[in-house]
């Protein structure tokens, strides 16, 4: 099922979003903004993925497809936990797209937020983001999520440690946006009006 919210779509993956994928894969710049390792994929590689893909009961994603058709990059639920309710999310977004639409991440990320509290019951959603990783720090921090600790360490990317710092949401602190009010949805809007005076 296609998740939509604002100014997004959430689909599964398409062979028409090979490139992307291969580029999230494949980027060192997006690889140093992610917890994991990537190793290089080739189209091949890819393309195969995209063929056998399914989600499955413990893992879900989604491709990020705007109003204006532009594809930005994915969203996933991964580590389901049936019997704890729980899941973990996250994003990897292509800093190349240049369609992008004001809170169009925040648009994906309320969807996903929506659907995991409404749909599959969960209770509680878990992130773990770099230390280093300021937008993505504010950006689950501006969903409502809350910091819970920070593992010391914990990841070594480009000849370093770093610290992972972890956050949590439950269902009970989802603020609910459904009727449009949501702020970064207004400041999209008055942009909008600001352009077409």
């Amino acid at each position: 099922m296609n998740l939509c919210f604002g100014c997004v779509t959430l689909r599964a993956a398409e062979m028409e979003d090979l490139k992307l994928l291969m580029y999230l894969m494949n980027s060192p710049q997006v690889e140093h903004m992610t917890v994991g390792m990537n190793y290089a994929i080739s189209s091949y590689n890819q393309a195969d993925w995209i063929k056998n893909f399914q989600n499955t009961d413990r893992c879900l994603r989604w491709m990020i497809e705007l109003d204006n058709g532009a594809v930005p990059g994915m969203i996933m639920l991964t580590d389901i936990d049936w019997i704890n309710r729980t899941a973990s999310i996250g994003i990897k977004i292509s800093p190349l797209e240049r369609g992008r639409i004001r809170g169009d991440v925040k648009d994906a990320m309320y969807a996903v937020h929506a659907y995991a509290f409404d749909e599959l019951n969960l209770e509680r959603l878990e992130s773990a983001t770099l230390e280093y990783n300021i937008f993505s720090l504010r950006l689950t921090r501006s969903m409502g999520y809350v910091d819970e600790g920070i593992r010391r360490e914990k990841i070594f990317k480009s000849g370093r440690r770093h610290g992972l710092i972890t956050g949590g949401l439950l269902r009970s602190e989802f603020v609910r946006y459904e009727d449009g009010s949501a702020p970064w949805q207004q400041k999209r809007m008055e942009e909008r009006q600001g352009e077409g005076s």
